[in-house]
């Protein structure tokens, strides 16, 4: 799910802390990188803290069939979630976004990789799958609501979907994610509000509260909250001019302790220092700006949130 920071995890973890505080409502959801380094010690602490984790590492081929890259990873958190009644989800995504119109082009292709997913999901007894289809054109958004009815009809587990904001956010990007069309076709979704600003924009906060409560609201219009989990960033971007370098909020705070930091209206920390006489500027959502999030989701009454990623917190 990108614009995302894909930053490798180093040998020295932070201790879980929980996505939303306090708990104060149903679930939490948290997006495990199959290429995660974690020890057993890590997941058997960090597991028990999330009702769904959603592993990536499932990709679609040309020919429709699935790829699946996260088998070592599986086998170890299988066994630790089922002792916590953790549910995990296949994260499936496309290589590209060309081989995914490909595949919604194509009636013959769009039912081998509904067949493909099913039987997937299947074999390994997931409860449900995720699909993070991203970067196609608004024109496909037809496409795929045509592609969830077959495999609606070949899989009867959860499908659930990536969606990106609908509300202040490009149209290139949020266009294919047609809620008019699709909402009543999944089971859940997964609303991603974060890259707010990011490397598509000028610097800025990577998410904002009164954003993401405006794309609840919006979203509401077409599905109803249980079915809606709130995404939360546990990230940030640095900023050098226009560059920007996505961090994990872990770095984030060790930054801040260094240069100091403060919150902005936004709800995300902004920290501001010269390096070498460049002027930087980070913006990310720490542990505060997630509990934020999470009473958002609680007022309305949503699933719970959902983490990108598993690792990053602060």
């Amino acid at each position: 799910m990108k614009y995302r920071c894909l930053i490798c995890n180093t040998s020295i973890i932070l201790l879980l802390c929980l996505p939303f505080g306090s708990g104060a409502h149903a679930g939490s959801w948290g997006y495990l990188l199959h290429t995660s380094r974690f020890s057993g010690e890590y997941l058997s602490k960090t597991l028990p803290g999330y009702s769904v984790i959603c592993l990536t590492g499932f990709r679609l081929t040309d020919s429709g069939g699935l790829k699946i890259e996260a088998s070592a990873v599986l086998k170890r958190i299988t066994s630790l979630a089922s002792k916590s009644k953790t549910a995990i989800y296949p994260l499936i995504s496309f290589k590209t976004a060309a081989q995914g119109r490909r595949i919604l082009d194509s009636p013959d292709l769009s039912q081998t990789a509904a067949m493909s997913i099913a039987s997937m999901a299947r074999t390994h007894g997931f409860p449900g799958i995720h699909l993070d289809f991203e970067y196609l054109p608004p024109s496909v958004a037809p496409k795929l609501s045509i592609f969830l009815g077959i495999l609606r009809k070949f899989y009867d587990g959860k499908i659930t979907m990536a969606i990106f904001p609908q509300v202040d956010f490009p149209e290139s990007l949020r266009g294919f994610h047609d809620l008019k069309l699709i909402g009543s076709v999944l089971d859940e979704i997964v609303l991603m509000c974060y890259d707010l600003h990011g490397t598509h924009t000028g610097p800025g906060p990577v998410t904002s509260l009164s954003w993401a409560e405006k794309n609840i609201v919006h979203a509401l219009s077409f599905v109803t909250p249980e079915k809606i989990w709130l995404g939360i960033p546990a990230y940030g971007y640095r900023w050098e001019g226009k560059k920007a370098t996505p961090l994990p909020a872990s770095k984030c705070a060790r930054v801040a302790r260094v240069h100091g930091a403060h919150r902005d209206s936004s709800g995300n920390m902004v920290i501001k220092y010269n390096e070498s006489g460049r002027n930087v500027r980070i913006f990310y959502s720490d542990r505060e700006t997630r509990r934020l999030l999470g009473k958002i989701a609680s007022r309305y009454k949503l699933a719970g949130t959902a983490l990108w990623r598993i690792g990053y917190e602060d």
